[in-house]
């Protein structure tokens, strides 16, 4: 259905005499079709023409909006969130939001939109009705709570060498070692004593200050406007994110003038990365923690078999590496200290108290998104007060509205008293 408005209009046109307030349900939402998402006069269309189910046209109509909807799921909830922030857009506020939202709902598939929406959009998270949608659009427990605290939480890529007594990993700017028992902090010539070995791992130390290392891919800033990008799954090679052909070698393309004759300096950098590919790896026991409130600190957390630790790395202090007896403790420190809940990455360890607390509040999070959305609705119904005066399918709709909002106070009520309840039995 390329226009629901137009779709509208001819099932209005077909309507007869004795159909009148069906034709009537079908005008008032014309004239309000500016005002609202296609998935909010699906909701309204269904709501106001449910007593007309019986007519064979009605059902059919009301059939083909929804088929249509489900068709296109993330187009829809996109331009339903464009209709969100544009009703507030006042003063131009969220006009670069506005003008991204538009480019990634015209993004050729779903593939593209969803990348768009975690690199692009992701950014406009400080607007109430994105961050609502985010929250809604992520399964991760780590990008909730990123979108729910100041702090941000990410995985942890390093490289990793094996040894007698365990596996060193780099991390940060420090080795560690990871035993059967424990995981402490120590110098790598103490563990490796072939000498090609530590150079080995001290060529991909500098890979590490100087790459970036995500999941699929490690990548170099040779120049401004130059990326080389070595895969972590097969060692293809990417420049500016577009794959190399399979002969185009190492060899050749820094013996060409794409690359700087400047920057050549990049190839043991790069060739290290592409022999050693396997060193690098996610380190899932780990989870970095940053806050941009306080840019000169960064936290490792560790969650490893029976123990907990924390390296804190500060540029004006110095760093730190400690063990943690307790998680409660560890959990509300970092959250002191870089305003992020680590309560998802110790599940294994906290307390059912704290556990309760934190479904409390994650509760009390997705009532506050429904009362914004109910309130939102009901201020453009009281907006146009004279169509709410003239229409009974209107009138009912704000009705419903207002028991319905009743009802998520009370229920956000009770889980504010179920809130404080748990705060003072985790206090005993």
């Amino acid at each position: 259905m390329g226009n629901l408005k137009l779709e509208l209009f001819n099932f209005k046109n077909k309507l007869n005499v004795e159909q009148l307030d069906i034709a009537r349900v079908a005008q008032l939402h014309l004239e309000n079709y500016d005002n609202l998402s296609e998935m909010e006069l699906n909701e309204s269309l269904k709501h106001n023409l449910n007593y007309f189910r019986y007519d064979s046209e009605v059902k059919l109509f009301l059939e083909k909006v929804e088929n249509e909807i489900e068709s296109m799921p993330l187009v829809y909830e996109l331009k339903d969130l464009y209709k969100k922030v544009e009703r507030k857009n006042h003063g131009m506020l969220y006009r670069s939001a506005l003008v991204q939202l538009l480019e990634t709902i015209n993004k050729a598939n779903d593939d593209a939109r969803m990348e768009s929406v975690l690199n692009e959009l992701s950014i406009y998270d400080w607007i109430p009705e994105i961050k609502g949608f985010l929250l809604k659009m992520s399964s991760s427990p780590v990008e909730r709570q990123n979108l729910q605290n100041s702090g941000k939480a990410s995985k942890v890529y390093t490289l990793v060498e094996k040894c007698e007594e365990g596996h060193l990993a780099f991390i940060v700017d420090r080795w560690f070692l990871i035993s059967e028992s424990e995981i402490k902090q120590v110098i790598a010539e103490d563990y490796v004593k072939d000498d090609a070995k530590v150079r080995n791992i001290r060529l991909l130390e500098k890979v590490l200050e100087i790459g970036e290392i995500e999941e699929n891919r490690i990548s170099f800033k040779i120049d401004e406007h130059l990326t080389l990008g070595v895969s972590t799954k097969n060692n293809e090679m990417y420049l500016n994110g577009e794959k190399l052909d399979k002969e185009t070698t190492l060899e050749t393309l820094f013996n060409s003038p794409i690359i700087p004759y400047l920057r050549r300096d990049y190839y043991n950098l790069v060739e290290a990365t592409k022999n050693n590919i396997d060193k690098f790896v996610e380190l899932d026991v780990a989870l970095k923690v940053t806050n941009l409130l306080n840019p000169f600190t960064e936290s490792v957390v560790f969650n490893y078999k029976d123990k907990m630790y924390v390296y804190n790395k500060d540029n004006r202090t110095g760093s730190r590496f400690f063990a943690y007896e307790n998680a409660s403790e560890l959990i509300r420190d970092v959250q002191k200290e870089l305003d992020y809940d680590l309560s998802h990455f110790y599940e294994n360890k906290i307390s059912n108290e704290l556990k309760t607390l934190r479904g409390l509040e994650d509760k009390e999070q997705q009532i506050n998104m429904k009362l914004q959305d109910v309130n939102e609705s009901l201020r453009m119904l009281s907006e146009n007060a004279d169509l709410l005066s003239e229409s009974k399918e209107l009138t009912l709709t704000h009705n419903n509205l207002l028991v319905y909002k009743h009802k998520l106070t009370n229920e956000l009520n009770q889980i504010k008293e179920n809130k404080s309840q748990a705060r003072k039995t985790l206090l005993k």
